[in-house]
């Protein structure tokens, strides 16, 4: 049995209990550095229009979908542009520790030989 890659993940920003993204994850390192460059999150972006682009861009490579209503009507996720300032930081930086993190668990620990089927060799004598 191997393990299985997914291409998406369901974000959960904690800010906005509730919520749910299913994001793509990136399958690249130039796509992840991509993002970067957009200064969606550092404020490296200092035209609020160019900001907004890169948001529509990032919703409309990463975000396949959510759960996100207004009025009671679902917002379609290519109007990004809709949902609250707050709530698109979020998820982006939800996406981005994704990303940035490993995901859990990762593997057994370590028991420090503990447990090891070996006998222990004994410590050479310091002269």
């Amino acid at each position: 049995m191997g393990y299985e890659i997914t291409e998406t993940e369901t974000l959960r920003p904690e800010a906005f209990p509730g919520v749910e993204v299913v994001a793509k994850v990136a399958t690249t390192f130039e796509e992840f550095q991509a993002i970067e460059r957009l200064g969606i999150l550092g404020g490296g972006t200092e035209n609020a229009e160019k900001m907004d682009e890169a948001l529509r861009e990032f919703a409309a490579k990463f975000i396949e979908s959510w759960n996100i209503e207004a009025k009671g009507e679902p917002v379609p996720v290519t109007d990004i542009h809709r949902i609250p300032l707050p709530m698109k930081v979020a998820i982006v930086a939800e996406w981005m520790r994704l990303i940035r993190t490993p995901a859990a668990p990762l593997g057994q620990e370590s028991s420090n030989g503990l447990d090891s089927p070996e006998p222990s060799t004994p410590e050479p004598d310091s002269e």
